[in-house]
């Protein structure tokens, strides 16, 4: 939720009331289950939910704070939501510290957070009923949020997989996938060229997967796939695979221009011992030791690598 860089903070701050607001709607959403899902599943607190001023943090804290310096959001409408802004966020952190500290949530406490966690749409909605929501097109694309909730969604789905895995004792493969050379792309060609060959790639991906699988976007550039009922050598068989398939056509970038598309493998296996999440990283430092040669393209995680 916290926003990178100068460019996109300037971009953040100028927009109007009516796309702030539906950007804070959705982005308070996200937020709200990102720390559910970390309370619930005993999971490491994210920043914004540490730090004391979490609620200047965010993109609408952000554009918050600096439009009420500048007289834009006078009225009691915009100073309570404000405040519901600042009590979710300072609930979140202190019952997301009573949990590090080994102790439980105390229901009245955890369903006061929620109550004003609602109060805080409620008025996000008010304001949109006053000041209206904004044209189509006018809320600009944000990729980092777009890229929290498809985080969420693959999470939610691994989790799920990960608990039917461990109850059948049945072995699982993570595969990540990196496409190679779109810097070379996008010098050329462009954010189109470098978008058609991810377009490829997700298609190829999924015209070759059986149907049970599963093929996450992962990053700006990468996919990971979840493969239940596959061992090793499956996997590494079904990376192989891939690899041959993604260099039997080129893709098409332009009229008079293509580009063949290579792509590294991590994969990582399974493990009773290990949280879902670890795993997948795993997956994500497997496919950063691979090389672009072939032959070196796949890589399979094990501690050796790591030491």
């Amino acid at each position: 939720m916290t926003g990178k860089g100068d460019t996109q903070s300037a971009d953040i701050i100028s927009r109007d009331i009516p796309a702030a607001v539906a950007d804070a709607i959705l982005e308070h959403e996200c937020w709200l289950a990102a720390w559910q899902r970390a309370a619930l599943c005993a999971l490491p607190p994210a920043d914004i939910d540490t730090d004391e001023d979490a609620h200047l943090t965010c993109h609408f804290g952000r554009w918050f704070r600096y439009h009420s310096a500048t007289g834009m959001l006078e009225g009691k409408l915009f100073a309570d939501l404000g405040q519901m802004h600042r009590e979710v966020h300072d609930a979140a952190r202190y019952l997301m510290g009573r949990l590090a500290a080994g102790e439980s949530l105390p229901p009245d406490e955890y369903d006061a957070m929620m109550d004003v966690a609602d109060k805080f749409r409620k008025i996000a909605v008010r304001v949109q009923e006053l000041h209206g929501k904004p044209e189509e097109g006018a809320v600009v694309a944000d990729e980092e949020l777009a890229e929290l909730q498809s985080r969420l969604t693959m999470m939610s789905e691994l989790e799920r997989e990960w608990e039917r895995t461990a109850r059948t004792g049945s072995p699982m493969s993570l595969i990540m996938v990196r496409p190679d050379g779109l810097d070379a792309v996008s010098q050329t060609y462009g954010q189109i060229g470098t978008d058609r060959v991810i377009a490829s790639l997700a298609a190829r991906l999924f015209s070759h997967l059986r149907p049970y699988d599963s093929v996450f976007r992962y990053g700006r550039a990468g996919f990971l796939i979840c493969a239940p009922g596959t061992d090793r050598a499956r996997a590494e068989t079904l990376a192989k695979r891939l690899d041959e398939l993604l260099g039997e056509s080129p893709v098409s970038l332009s009229d008079d221009g293509e580009a063949t598309v290579a792509a590294r493998f991590g994969i990582s296996l399974s493990d009773s011992k290990s949280p879902v999440q670890e795993v997948l990283d795993r997956a994500s430092r497997a496919a950063n030791m691979a090389g672009s040669a072939k032959g070196e393209r796949i890589v399979v995680w094990s501690a050796a690598l790591e030491n």
